[in-house]
């Protein structure tokens, strides 16, 4: 240069060109940044509502107090987001109903056999006793026959006593049942009126008067075996104990029930009760009074 000699501007070195950038250009980028991001976050938010309702309200809120859920916290892909907040029930629930817990039974093996037997059937009402019926009239010591008390009678097949006639014919039959299992009885004693009686009871050969006997009534028979044999133990005596019921005869003085009867033990002495109240009081094992006292 001090030569003179001057430089071709061709020739020149080229020196780097500083491009100078608007000074708010760098603020409007995060600025358009931001607004991208506030309109995809409204969106977003405009979206989840409409999805999922008010639900999001409540996530947002906790959301925004609480920062981001961890991924533990963090509700399924494929499940709504729920608030943590229990939802108000629009209709009162009722309460549940109390359940009673019963306290254990301790078993019991008694118990338990008790529960396992079978239910015994109550024992079906006793037939009234018809005690005003005409065949169930009480006769003894302390109980006469009503005043004026009448009876027709009939005489027994082949003797000379007689019977009330009501029961001529099942004293029949029971004759003949005997007949045919080979006994042979006979009648010592039937009906005997008041008179009669008291003319007994007068010469000491009853302990009774008239009116308090059996015989009076027609309802009673004393009967025997043939040959004047000893009554007691022989087959008639068998026989009458067994089947006598099933023709309405009862043995109306037995064993052992002296006090009750007032009368000593007379093996020979049936009454008529009808056959109904015969197989009664057989089966009972009582005699007369004790059976009409129930």
């Amino acid at each position: 240069m001090s030569n003179g000699t001057r430089i071709d501007p061709e020739e020149r070195e080229p020196r780097a060109i500083k491009i100078r950038q608007p000074k708010h250009k760098g603020r409007k980028i995060v600025i358009a940044v931001l607004c991208a991001v506030l309109v995809l976050a409204l969106g977003g938010g405009v979206f989840a509502f409409i999805e999922y309702g008010p639900d999001f309200l409540d996530f947002t809120t906790v959301f925004i107090s609480t920062g981001t859920p961890s991924e533990s916290e963090e509700p399924a892909e494929d499940e709504p987001l729920q608030s943590s907040q229990p939802e108000i029930p629009e209709e009162p629930v009722s309460e549940p109903e109390q359940v009673v817990t019963e306290e254990p039974i301790e078993e019991d093996p008694e118990h338990e056999e008790d529960v396992d037997e079978p239910e015994v059937p109550a024992e079906p009402p006793k037939p009234e006793i018809p005690k005003d019926e005409w065949f169930m009239i009480l006769v003894n010591k302390e109980n006469p026959l009503p005043e004026g008390f009448t009876v027709e009678t009939a005489v027994i097949d082949g003797s000379n006593h007689a019977v009330d006639t009501r029961i001529a014919a099942d004293l029949s039959a029971m004759v003949a049942a005997g007949n045919e299992a080979g006994l042979d009885f006979v009648f010592y004693t039937a009906y005997r009126s008041v008179e009669k009686q008291n003319e007994l009871f007068a010469a000491g050969k009853t302990d009774v008067p008239g009116g308090f006997g059996e015989h009076n009534s027609g309802l009673a028979v004393d009967i025997g075996n043939a040959g004047n044999a000893d009554f007691s133990g022989s087959a008639e005596e068998a026989w009458l104990l067994e089947h006598a019921h099933e023709y309405g005869f009862i043995l109306r003085y037995p064993e052992g029930k002296e006090d009750i009867t007032g009368f000593k033990h007379e093996p020979w002495h049936f009454r008529y009760v009808g056959r109904e109240q015969a197989k009664l009081v057989f089966e009972s094992g009582l005699c007369l009074e004790e059976y009409l006292a129930q």
